[in-house]
């Protein structure tokens, strides 16, 4: 008992002495739990985006104090740390108003991200500034605090979440929402403080505070063995993997395209995540590792960046490919930097990390800038191209090849998802409040959505939507309901149930060994009608040529009867994969119209 009431004081005592250390941090974690529970809540009178945009502003504002918490104790002489906090809420505030928008965007998103992590970066950085502290250290006490904080956080909730549920089944009903509430209170609030309860003070001189450096520095073995006997072997093993495939390129001459650039990125990451880890241990395999990483990561960057070229020339930048390049070029300057320095500090691998994070959101280099003007000059030039556009508005065609029709339709959806093609001087502006119902009205076709592999005739992909602006007939028919087929579900997966005249049916899909779907719809004892999707399906692919995407209610709709019942499917949205025409992919959900004769 002892030991346990010793290790409650200890914490107790630790959560106390972060809160007098970190009271900024404290206050926005505090509110970013407390606009959580409003959002859990969901009162019908508050706004939730209003609500979203708090959230986004207390995590930068919780990142930026504990940034400024840690310069102030590796600078001394920077006394006034209220000023310093006075500008944080300013920056806070900043942040709030002119990089939050009312609705949720990828950019707000992105910005949120790439920031956070530049903040992250810069306080794991600070207190090795200048070689005060080693930063393998450092790393080493932030690694174990996450670790530790984040597992005690995860047995906490199993732990509460148990509670609630034994009370809400053997005592009395709980709302729900009590598990939400409890993980809010323990990941939001509980999980980081207790993180930052167990950060020493890096750079202090006081007797107590080296104790708690002296235990936050020590290596555990566990993590030793799984560094160095198990990660770099493996890493190792998937570098020779790597080689391999950039040996077989070199000599065929034939370079990837899409898979590489994400692979070498993950590769990139985890190798420097691992150097990181590795920087204080001396053992052979960690040695050899850091001096070997580097060299080896160069070429296989480049190989990287040469994929990353061929797709931008191909398809022009956007935001993934840009941070896919960007990170590219800070692993071969990172590389550089350790290859050529005599002193191999990995604190130079964050330091850079966060400058090429703040690069990427400054205009006119940031990811969305330079996304934006490539995309629209490849849709422009499209369009001039197939002379849509005259002097300065858009001119419906749909005498254009399907390829063009492909790349308008993506580079138009990717632009609109974006924010970006009202910008677009020859965008009408009447038509920006429903734009996917009024595609046609702008460019004067339908969605296209069909494409195969390069040098292949057959289409072996297929994706399909009813057009929702048709008014749907549901007169001769007694009822109809939405529903799902799905070829990955149970064989005989049941659709839906109904009654009509006294009378019990049930609709069911079964599919044959190569993937295709049957619908049936029974009664108690027999089946009284089945609906094969084969001849559908391949009537769609054999208009493998004409525009799809949003298509009309007659080509969507299947048909048929008995003396008993009459069945109409309308298919709402259809997806189909016959790459492997051994295992086909269906997906798609529909109407279901039912009459008894």
């Amino acid at each position: 008992m002892s030991r346990i009431r010793n290790f409650i004081s200890s914490m107790v005592y630790n959560l106390k002495t972060t809160v007098i250390r970190f009271p900024l941090t404290i206050v926005f974690l505090a509110s970013l739990s407390t606009v959580m529970f409003l959002i859990i809540e969901d009162y019908s009178s508050l706004d939730i985006d209003l609500l979203s945009r708090y959230m986004f502003a207390g995590i930068f504002g919780a990142l930026l104090a504990t940034a400024v918490r840690f310069m102030l104790e590796r600078f001394e002489g920077l006394k006034n740390s209220f000023l310093f906090y006075g500008l944080t809420i300013l920056l806070t505030a900043g942040y709030y108003y002119f990089l939050t928008n009312d609705e949720f965007s990828n950019k707000m998103f992105i910005h949120l991200l790439v920031i956070s992590f530049a903040l992250f970066a810069a306080y794991l950085f600070l207190p090795s500034s200048k070689n005060a502290v080693n930063f393998g250290n450092v790393a080493l006490a932030h690694f174990k605090a996450s670790f530790t904080s984040l597992l005690y956080g995860i047995v906490l909730y199993i732990g509460i979440a148990a509670i609630i549920g034994a009370i809400d089944i053997l005592l009395y009903d709980i709302d729900y929402k009590s598990y939400a509430h409890a993980a809010n209170i323990i990941f939001i609030f509980f999980t980081p403080l207790y993180y930052l309860s167990l950060l020493p003070k890096f750079n202090s001189t006081d007797k107590n505070d080296d104790a708690k450096k002296e235990i936050s520095f020590i290596y555990p073995k566990f993590l030793d063995i799984l560094v160095s006997y198990i990660t770099i072997p493996l890493i190792t093993a998937f570098t020779a993997v790597l080689i391999i495939y950039f040996i077989k390129i070199l000599a065929s001459g034939v370079w990837p395209v899409g898979q590489v650039g994400p692979m070498v990125l993950g590769y990139s990451a985890a190798g420097y995540f691992i150097y990181i880890l590795s920087s204080n241990l001396n053992n052979k395999f960690s040695v050899l590792y850091r001096k070997l990483f580097p060299l080896v990561l160069i070429p296989l960057v480049v190989m990287q960046m040469v994929s990353s070229y061929i797709r931008i020339d191909a398809y022009g930048i956007t935001e993934s490919r840009y941070y896919v390049v960007l990170f590219g070029i800070f692993s071969i300057v990172c590389a550089l930097v350790l290859i050529f320095t005599k002193k191999k500090n990995s604190n130079t691998i964050v330091l850079l990390s966060a400058i090429f994070a703040l690069i990427s959101i400054i205009p006119p280099v940031d990811a969305f800038t330079v996304s934006k003007n490539s995309q629209e000059r490849r849709l422009t030039e499209i369009l001039n191209r197939n002379n849509m556009i005259v002097d300065g508005e858009i001119v419906k065609r749909a005498d254009i090849s399907t390829d063009d029709m492909y790349e308008i339709t993506n580079i138009s959806n990717y632009m609109q998802g974006m924010g970006y093609l009202d910008d677009m001087d020859w965008f009408p502006d009447k038509y920006a409040d429903n734009y996917y119902g009024n595609f046609r009205n702008i460019y004067g076709f339908e969605q296209y959505y069909d494409t195969g592999y390069p040098g292949r005739e057959e289409t072996l992909y297929l994706n399909a939507m009813l057009n929702e602006n048709e008014k749907i007939n549901i007169e001769n028919y007694d009822m109809f309901f939405k529903t799902y087929i799905h070829n990955k579900r149970e064989p005989d997966a049941e659709l839906g149930e109904f009654t009509l005249k006294g009378k019990n049916y049930a609709i069911k899909q079964i599919f044959d060994e190569k993937g295709y779907i049957t619908i049936t719809v029974s009664d108690d004892s027999n089946t009284l009608i089945e609906i094969p999707m084969k001849e559908f399906i391949d009537g769609l692919f054999e208009k493998a040529n004409e525009p799809k995407g949003l298509m009309d209610q007659e080509t969507l709709t299947i048909e048929t009867q008995n003396d008993e019942l009459k069945v109409k499917l309308l298919i709402n949205d259809i997806n189909v994969d016959k790459s492997d025409p051994e295992d086909i992919y269906i997906y798609a959900n529909i109407y279901v119209f039912v009459a008894v004769q």
